[in-house]
């Protein structure tokens, strides 16, 4: 198991302000995902009339990233029932294990046939219901407070971008680091809110409570993980697409004193948790290179790039069936007031639920 890295201040441009970023569910080369980010803000940038934009060019953009480790767990591993099995020893004592696993198996047997389904997951598992989603959250700690200190020491700003899975990740890391009153941690050090909050904060695609279900650090809905003047940020948006099933369930609606909640309606991909399209949604992107870039974005501007965002939509297509949706829907909101014990149901109805959207939306491709 490969040690975190230690940063040196000779690592970054001490002009510039930290973007931390972090991915999702899923397989992510090293680098793929600051990439992804920083090629959307460019052509959102763009598009709202910033000529010769680059994201990169004056900030410190770091790339937290959990995938290699997973994938390293997955690979040793014969198969896909075998992966969950070889790791029951590692489940946490939910009075769950062996039965978990068993139920979980079982129903994520019959994903057999799509290996991308199956991976995002089996992260979801291994992160919420495994003793590796503490070593996860330990390396992210590590990395943020390194950041903390060399930006605290330069006077520079720490923004976070997390997307899917990364959104628990990083919700459940800033909780350990921050919340001084939690039994568990009373004797472990917390960073001060008054001296080392982040900045801000982007949840793109926020699964934070529903990974809470397994994860059980801290409710995401009255944890510190808040904007509201002494928590552990200065503002957090936490963003959703109405028609992206992962965030139906156990939606994240805490009401937000300083950023936003920001409900996106806009379908241009069959994937609609794609971070791209989160990044490129102009609500978000007008957010972002405002609070993150400090650059100033005239409503015309912004107009025209609603218009013609507007144009690839596709969300006429889903709107044609918006019935079955809305079933699909309906069963998600039953699991809303799911407990930690029933998180074995839970999480088997909403795998069926993701599984059956995903074979909607492919429906709606071959009709195209």
């Amino acid at each position: 198991m490969e040690k975190p890295v230690k940063l040196k201040e000779s690592d970054f441009n001490l002009s510039n302000d930290f973007v931390i970023i972090i991915h999702g569910m899923g397989t992510h080369e090293n680098g793929a995902t600051k990439n992804e980010v920083k090629d959307a803000l460019n052509v959102a940038a763009k598009g709202m009339g910033i000529e010769n934009f680059d994201f990169s060019k004056s900030l410190n953009l770091v790339e937290f990233n959990y995938s290699e480790f997973f994938d390293q767990l997955r690979k040793k591993d014969g198969s896909h029932g075998d992966s969950l099995v070889t790791h029951i020893q590692f489940l946490r004592g939910h009075g769950l294990g062996a039965k978990l696993a068993s139920k979980l198996i079982n129903t994520l047997s019959g994903f057999d046939e799509d290996k991308a389904f199956y991976t995002h997951w089996m992260d979801v598992l291994y992160y919420g219901e495994t003793y590796w989603g503490e070593k996860v959250r330990v390396d992210l700690a590590y990395l943020l407070i390194q950041i903390l200190k060399i930006a605290n020491k330069h006077a520079r700003k720490v923004h976070v971008v997390a997307h899917s899975l990364g959104t628990a990740v990083l919700h459940d890391t800033l909780a350990e680091l921050y919340d001084p009153d939690e039994p568990l941690r009373r004797d472990i050090p917390n960073l001060p809110t008054n001296l080392l909050a982040l900045d801000s904060i982007y949840l793109l695609a926020n699964v934070s409570r529903l990974v809470h279900l397994l994860s059980e650090v801290d409710d995401p809905n009255r944890s510190i993980v808040n904007s509201d003047g002494s928590a552990a940020c200065h503002l957090l948006y936490s963003v959703r697409n109405a028609y992206d099933p992962f965030t139906w369930c156990k939606t994240y609606k805490r009401p937000t004193v300083n950023g936003g909640l920001l409900r996106l309606g806009t379908v241009r991909k069959i994937n609609t948790h794609d971070l791209t399209e989160y990044v490129l949604a102009p609500a978000v992107a007008r957010s972002m290179l405002g609070t993150i870039c400090q650059e100033l974005i005239y409503d015309d501007a912004y107009e025209a790039y609603v218009a013609e965002h507007a144009k690839s939509s596709i969300t006429d297509k889903f709107d044609e069936l918006k019935e079955t949706f809305e079933q699909l829907k309906l069963t998600a909101f039953e699991l809303e007031d799911a407990t930690i014990t029933d998180k074995v149901k839970a999480l088997k109805v909403f795998f069926n639920v993701a599984n059956e959207f995903k074979k909607l939306a492919e429906s709606i491709k071959e009709t195209e």
